[in-house]
């Protein structure tokens, strides 16, 4: 029997990755990461909803709070500001030092368990041009590093990292997944807040295909 981990934070990648690995294995779990960000009330109600709708019984939802505690992003860090950074070069204030990593090695943890042949994260280039954890040449590592440390072999796998987002919301459309069950800005729980590079982004992709984003009245 196939086997996948699927990274769920709520948002429209790790739907599409989740629609995907639903068509692809026989079995797939979920986990989520509480890591203190501040919308973590409604990605967690977007991990539950996603998880229902794809029938994932097994779920984990893992606390990681004292990474937020270490501060340093402004996902997590009440003294830092959300703003827009879609121009810089450098490592955006949004990037969480080392999250993925911390993420997936907690994935594959649970993989050797679970028996799992892949570990499927929504990673993508377009919106995260900065972080250093989000490059397909840190995949490669990090699989390189499983290949020599773990008992049981799985593969980390980034299948949309060089997705654009108009390409994201049309194979969710393709492929019928509820983005109405998605969650994209970063300091928001009721409404987008439409001033955050995350919503920026996603409005940008909605109105390029001429499309109404559910999440908007």
């Amino acid at each position: 029997m196939s086997k996948a981990i699927v990274l769920i934070s709520g948002g429209m990648d790790s739907l599409l990755i989740t629609a995907m690995a639903a068509k692809k294995f026989d079995e797939l779990a979920a986990v989520f990461f509480n890591y203190g960000q501040k919308t973590l009330k409604k990605e967690k109600e977007c991990f539950l909803k996603i998880c229902d709708h794809y029938q994932i019984k097994n779920r984990k939802v893992i606390d990681l709070e004292e990474l937020g505690k270490i501060g340093g992003s402004s996902l997590t860090d009440a003294n830092i500001e959300v703003g827009v950074e879609l121009d810089k070069k450098e490592i955006p204030l949004s990037y969480v030092p080392f999250r993925n990593t911390i993420f997936l090695s907690y994935a594959v943890s649970w993989a050797e368990v679970f028996k799992a042949q892949s570990i499927y994260i929504g990673a993508v280039l377009e919106d995260a041009t900065g972080y250093p954890d989000c490059r397909p040449e840190y995949y490669e590592a990090f699989n390189h590093l499983i290949s020599k440390g773990a008992s049981h072999q799985v593969k980390v796998e980034a299948p949309i990292v060089f997705l654009s987002k108009q390409q994201i919301i049309k194979q969710c459309l393709e492929l019928q997944a509820p983005l109405e069950y998605t969650w994209s800005c970063y300091q928001s729980v009721d409404k987008p807040c439409m001033k955050c590079d995350s919503c920026l982004l996603r409005k940008k992709a909605f109105d390029e295909l001429s499309l109404h984003d559910p999440l908007l009245a």
